[in-house]
């Protein structure tokens, strides 16, 4: 997972990661938690589970979410609970 951060509120995000039942929903439901809004993305789940987000804009008002946090919350939903 590689989430990086553009001009005011857009975040680009890549992530890579074999594929199983359900990842799809359960990583757009875990942006969507966030107040992510994705606007552009292509995803693919050919020999593997391929996103890449390549607009995604905060919605929330006040504190902005953090790279390394929205990263964590992917590896979470992807069921990679260790990052080492």
């Amino acid at each position: 997972v590689e989430v990086k951060v553009r001009e005011g509120k857009a975040v680009n995000i890549h992530m890579f990661c074999s594929h199983r039942p359900g990842l799809l929903l359960s990583t757009m439901q875990a942006l969507d938690n966030l107040g992510l809004d994705v606007q552009q993305a292509v995803i693919s789940c050919f020999n593997g589970f391929a996103l890449d987000i390549f607009k995604a804009q905060q919605c929330r008002e006040g504190q902005d979410v953090l790279p390394e946090e929205i990263k964590a919350v992917l590896l979470n939903s992807a069921g990679v609970h260790d990052m080492m």
